[in-house]
């Protein structure tokens, strides 16, 4: 009897243990990974949570300027005001609202993995800020893209997020998390991470010399050292030496 229960006690102990430990299996040879998150009511903050308890990633929270609005208030006056402020004329940088300056710098990484939640169909408006001021800066960088949402589907964040980043590689599908199915988020996101295709370590160029590999071939490199299909404004390395753009 007595060896039967540390049987039962020691099978529990094992069942336990795999539900807290629940791991992607990322492999070793990817470049840094920067979670790039804002949260308005708490939810992405537990799903960036999760996603870093899963993998290697430094994290960087974006902040309004302005603390303390509610954008949801009167039917969501003030949040759709800033998002048409946006619509009406998405190339001008007046047109978004202020955040916080960031400190990071995005030359540490090759993996950036946006986290936001969606309003009315659409990325949120102080996410749409950052993606905006940092796209040249993320070009030829690997991204991928957590949505959350009360029910409704990602199509209109998904689009935004592409017309902002256009010179970055997807490293696949969005992920969707919705109230349905938000409190099973780390299985979510570890089947999700499986399908991402992350960039490898890349070593950043610090110094050209006549010798440089990056000399003469005529392609455009971000100075991570990242070959850039498609480059947007900013700082490259072509045929060994640096363009501005």
């Amino acid at each position: 009897m007595k060896q039967t229960l540390l049987f039962i006690a020691a099978l529990m102990f094992c069942c336990c243990s795999s539900d807290n430990e629940v791991k992607a299996e990322v492999p070793e040879n990817t470049g840094k990974t920067l979670v790039v998150y804002y949260s308005y009511t708490g939810n992405c903050r537990e799903i960036v949570n999760s996603l870093t308890g899963q993998i290697e990633a430094d994290v960087l929270e974006i902040q309004p300027t302005e603390k303390g609005l509610k954008y949801e208030a009167n039917n969501y006056a003030l949040g759709t005001q800033l998002l048409n402020a946006i619509k009406n004329n998405p190339n001008d940088v007046n047109s978004y609202p202020a955040i916080d300056p960031v400190t990071i710098s995005l030359d540490d990484y090759q993996n950036i993995i946006v986290v936001t939640p969606l309003w009315w169909s659409q990325m949120a408006a102080i996410m749409q800020t950052y993606l905006f001021q940092s796209a040249s800066l993320m070009a030829g960088k690997h991204v991928g893209l957590i949505v959350s949402s009360h029910s409704s589907g990602i199509s209109g964040v998904v689009s935004d997020a592409e017309r902002l980043l256009p010179n970055v590689t997807w490293m696949g599908n969005a992920l969707w998390i919705n109230t349905s199915n938000h409190s099973n988020r780390a299985s979510l996101i570890e089947d999700w991470l499986k399908t991402l295709n992350f960039a490898e370590q890349a070593t950043a160029i610090k110094s050209l010399t006549p010798n440089s590999s990056f000399k003469g071939d005529g392609n455009i490199y971000s100075m991570n050292g990242v070959k850039v299909s498609n480059p947007s404004k900013g700082i490259y390395i072509k045929n060994g030496k640096k363009v501005i753009l």
